[in-house]
C-alpha cells in the first residue's frame, strides 16, 4: 500500500502547548482521529513531535493521496498547521530507478 508523509508545523502563538482554545480543541479531536482513520482506510504508521520546534512528522499508509488528505481536514490538522504533503518512496526502490532516469549533468 502506498505511504505519505506530511510534516506539520505551526507558530508558537497556534499550539497546543500554548494557546488554550487549540489545546481544547486538541483534547477533544484527537481522541476521535482513530476512528476518522478506519473509516477512510489509513494507517498512521509514525506521529512524531520534532522537539523543540513547532512541527511534527507524520508516515501513512492509505489507499490513495485523497484518503490522507481527507484524513487531516477530517481529523482537524488544518484548523491549527501549515501541512506539507509528499508522496514517499523508500529509496532501495528508488535506486532501482535511478538508471532509468536522464541525468542533467
Amino acid at each position: 500500500m502506498p505511504e505519505y508523509a506530511v510534516l506539520q508545523s505551526h507558530p508558537p502563538d497556534n499550539c497546543p502547548m500554548t494557546n488554550k482554545a487549540v489545546r481544547e480543541f486538541a483534547k477533544n479531536q484527537f481522541p476521535k482521529n482513530p476512528a476518522i482513520a478506519k473509516k477512510l482506510g489509513v494507517k498512521v504508521k509514525q506521529e512524531l513531535h520534532l522537539d523543540p520546534d513547532h512541527q511534527a512528522f507524520i508516515l501513512f499508509e492509505a489507499p490513495n493521496a485523497e484518503a490522507v488528505r481527507d484524513y487531516l481536514v477530517q481529523g482537524g490538522y488544518v484548523h491549527f498547521s501549515r501541512l506539507s504533503f509528499h508522496l514517499v518512496t523508500p529509496i532501495a526502490e528508488l535506486l532501482k530507478q535511478v538508471d532509468d532516469m536522464p541525468t542533467i549533468y
